[in-house]
């Protein structure tokens, strides 16, 4: 394997997880290679977005609720809280939990976005961070097996 391959399958499984066995497998890497790499690679962008996550979501909380005291000091009524992807996320993580969204969202969406809704809605869950990184290697594992039959 050469350096640069390595680095730029742990980069896809850091941005785009759902296509990095494909680009793996384009350097010619074997099953096993590929699922190395890109859970590897999700696990990278796991614990790095996860924990500044939690951080930058807890300052724009603080931020949010100073602006909320200054409107109802000034009298104007306050902003609508709950949007339809509000309560869509609140429905899923009712019914499904943090393993149940964090399973459903990693192939869908980028490893950062869905480390970053873990954070939001289950930083104080001890269960997040390990489920986010079984979901990872779950995935990979399985994300691997179907861009092998395919390539």
């Amino acid at each position: 394997m050469k350096p640069w391959h390595v680095v730029t399958v742990l980069m896809a499984g850091i941005v785009k997880f759902m296509f990095s066995p494909a680009v793996s497998y384009g350097f010619k890497h074997s099953y096993w290679q590929t699922v190395l790499l890109t859970t590897v690679g999700g696990w990278i962008g796991v614990l790095i977005v996860f924990p500044l996550g939690s951080r930058v979501l807890a300052w724009f909380s603080k931020r949010r609720l100073r602006k909320r005291a200054l409107a109802a000091e000034r009298g104007q009524p306050p902003k609508r809280i709950f949007t339809r992807t509000n309560r869509l996320i609140v429905r899923l993580k009712r019914a499904y939990g943090p393993q149940g969204v964090v399973f459903l969202l990693t192939p869908l969406l980028s490893v950062p976005l869905t480390a970053l809704v873990a954070a939001k809605y289950f930083r104080n869950d001890k269960r997040a961070l390990p489920t986010l990184l079984l979901a990872v290697l779950a995935w990979s594992l399985v994300l691997s097996a179907a861009w092998k039959f395919i390539h």
